[in-house]
């Protein structure tokens, strides 16, 4: 199959990246890509897990270990400012769900292929004139893990690849369904952290700047920095949408502030079907306590459980078309000159 995947990837990355890189800035509105050739290297499946309960009928989820190292050749170029670059090799490993739904009794069964990664996958490119791409305006405040992290959340969820294979489905629905719920977060304090901070070559030892980024899929809450603190308070509430359980989980991490590369303090992980089980988890680790409630258990709002002075309501909006559009001038002149 990878040589039809490959198509599958060359066709996704010139209807649907090229043209969403040009409409991002002003100053990439000749970007375009020269080759792609993603190597003949094909991708490795390492486990795949089946889910068997909790799950609709009408579906069949599967979440799959993936393996990629590749040779590629990617070349890009902008030609406004005749900028060339390109990449000659990518490694990614992470966890992919596949869901296939809706179920039909008539072939080929399946209705619609659905890909995401349920967390941030590990991801390496090994570029060529990055330098280059990095000096064109509007881009020079990038780096190479800002650009890492925004093609990272591309393929995270609540992102996702829908692939229907029958015409009748809900492409819409598939792609952009009800979260399952509302996950609020009280993060509050941590206790006794490592000091990172050392003065005068390490002979002296301080304190340290810690602060906490909390992820959910590709969701990333980042708390205040608590200044020369070893047992900081936060006091924080954070609310993120949850679209797949099982399989979501809470992704908690500290850090030390530093001017130059920030120093790590510890991480805890939980899987969300405890805090569904739970409704109100109290989760102390080694470095910090943090407090977890799911608020939403459908999008019907209980007045019962906002006992917090915080909402209990969700709001969903989703932007189908729009039609007898009026006509920009501007636009019209333009192209009459």
């Amino acid at each position: 199959m990878w040589p039809f995947i490959c198509q599958f990837i060359e066709k996704l990355f010139r209807e649907t990246i090229e043209p969403a890189v040009r409409g991002a800035n002003n100053h990439l509105s000749t970007f375009s890509f020269t080759k792609i050739d993603i190597g003949h290297q094909p991708l490795r499946i390492n486990g795949v897990k089946v889910y068997t309960e909790n799950v609709d009928k009408r579906q069949i989820i599967l979440d799959l270990q993936i393996s990629f190292v590749g040779n590629c050749e990617i070349d890009l170029e902008i030609k406004r400012y005749f900028c060339r670059a390109g990449v000659k090799s990518i490694q990614i490993h992470g966890t992919m769900r596949v869901i296939l739904e809706p179920l039909i009794g008539d072939m080929p069964l399946i209705g619609a292929l659905s890909l995401f990664f349920l967390r941030k996958p590990l991801l390496e490119i090994n570029w060529t004139g990055l330098t280059n791409l990095l000096d064109v305006p509007g881009l020079n405040g990038l780096s190479d893990t800002i650009i890492l992290d925004i093609i990272s959340n591309y393929l995270v969820l609540p992102n996702r690849i829908t692939v229907p294979l029958v015409s009748e489905v809900q492409i819409a629905q598939l792609r952009f369904p009800i979260p399952k719920g509302v996950l609020r977060i009280h993060f509050i304090e941590a206790q006794d952290l490592e000091g990172k901070d050392t003065y005068l070559k390490g002979l002296v030892k301080g304190k340290s700047d810690p602060y906490g980024i909390i992820r959910v899929g590709n969701q990333i809450f980042q708390s205040k920095v608590i200044k020369e603190n070893l047992n900081p308070k936060w006091n924080e509430v954070y609310e993120a949408l949850v679209y797949e359980h099982p399989g979501q989980e809470l992704e908690i991490e500290l850090f030390d502030e530093d001017p130059d590369k920030d120093d790590f303090l510890g991480s805890l992980m939980i899987d969300l079907i405890e805090v569904e089980k739970e409704r109100l988890l109290d989760e102390v680790s080694k470095f910090s306590r943090f407090w977890f409630k799911k608020v939403l258990t459908s999008i019907r709002a209980d007045k019962d459980q906002a006992n917090d002075g915080l909402s209990s309501a969700l709001l969903i909006l989703y932007l189908d078309s729009a039609r007898n559009l009026p006509v920009s001038y501007v636009l019209m002149d333009t192209l009459l000159s």
